[in-house]
């Protein structure tokens, strides 16, 4: 009986152990106007990530948004514009395999009348290569 009990309780801390280490399980959430709110699907992304996942919505339907993807220096490395008419959500997706690593910033600007509001991550997402 006791032999059960240290096989399981070593077994529940090697599996709770390695969800709580693996840090592309968190997203990265973002700052800025309440019109847009997004995240990314991972803070890091590790040399088998294939894909930059950023998903969100805006507060009413609008023509679409601009989403860039910014490397720290502050250069725009990728960017895709995603027009679908009179929706709030969006999904898209950037390719890591030609990123180099580094730190980069993801930001959303999306129109709305005559104005165009702006979100970015709270943190920089990391890419490891």
């Amino acid at each position: 009986m006791k032999k059960i009990v240290t096989t399981l309780l070593t077994a529940v801390l090697l599996v709770s152990a390695f969800f709580i280490g693996s840090s592309e399980a968190s997203a990265m959430t973002s700052k800025g106007t309440k019109y847009v709110n997004f995240h990314t699907d991972a803070d890091t992304y590790s040399k088998h990530a294939t894909s930059i996942v950023v998903t969100g919505t805006m507060k009413t339907p609008n023509k679409g948004c601009l989403v860039l993807l910014i490397n720290k220096k502050g250069d725009i490395v990728k960017y895709i514009q995603h027009y679908i008419r009179n929706t709030r959500s969006f999904r898209v997706s950037f390719l890591t395999k030609d990123l180099p690593a580094g730190k980069y910033d993801v930001v959303v600007q999306a129109p709305l009348g005559p104005n165009t509001f702006k979100r970015e991550l709270k943190h920089y997402i990391t890419v490891q290569h």
